[in-house]
């Protein structure tokens, strides 16, 4: 079952941000079962009991160094620079260099736009070298619903990156979220499923090159 954790939270307009959020992780245990699978990547899917939206989690291997996936991936101000569907992105509140609430707006084909707010947290574990970065939703961090614009009420998720002695990156991308609006959960599981491909790729082209990085807005 996925932790679908409690925060305690201050109002952000009278108080300082001391959130106490709950690591988010896949729960351990339960059945996944392979969806697809493409060269050395996977995409596996489970039920969540009480919904008919799955988890679904990539297992892959990204051709280029940890450190590199890593940059691409914590500079969530450029996703809208090559993320598919990203459409805009607005860091409402930074607790701190590894926690920030970010908005995001999406614009994915066939339906109309969505929107929310997460707090994401960047964890680096020295002894490992590994790398992990999780988010939950956090919408009241984040601007009124916009008219026209679907509110997502569920979205978890995390990115684990390890090293790999031949200098490329073992990455595994899980997420538990529920597209909202009148979609059917076939539909949106099947979305899901099929939409790891895309951010996989993405991710990939752009930590192979990092010149982004000395490019101005």
């Amino acid at each position: 079952m996925v932790k679908i954790r409690q925060v305690l939270l201050t109002a952000l307009c009278l108080l300082p941000l001391t959130t106490q959020a709950v690591r988010i992780e896949p729960a351990s245990g339960g059945h996944w079962s392979q969806a697809s699978q493409k060269g050395e990547n996977r995409v596996l899917t489970r039920q969540v009991p009480g919904t008919a939206v799955k988890e679904v989690k990539l297992e892959a291997v990204i051709n280029a160094p940890i450190e590199q996936v890593w940059t691409t991936i914590s500079t969530v101000d450029r996703y809208p620079d090559f993320m598919p569907y990203v459409d805009a992105i607005e860091i409402t509140a930074q607790e701190s260099s590894e926690r920030a609430y970010v908005y995001h707006k999406v614009d994915p084909p066939l339906v109309s736009q969505r929107d929310y707010t997460l707090l994401i947290v960047n964890e680096f574990d020295e002894q490992t070298g590994e790398y992990y970065r999780y988010w939950t939703q956090m919408n009241q961090f984040g601007p009124e619903p916009k008219r026209g614009v679907v509110r997502l009420e569920i979205c978890d998720g995390s990115w684990a990156l390890s090293p790999r002695e031949d200098g490329r990156t073992d990455v595994v991308y899980w997420v538990y979220t529920d597209p909202g609006g009148s979609i059917p959960a076939w539909l949106a599981n099947k979305a899901n499923t099929i939409g790891l491909y895309d951010i996989l790729k993405a991710v990939e082209k752009r930590a192979q090159d990092l010149s982004w990085q000395d490019k101005t807005e």
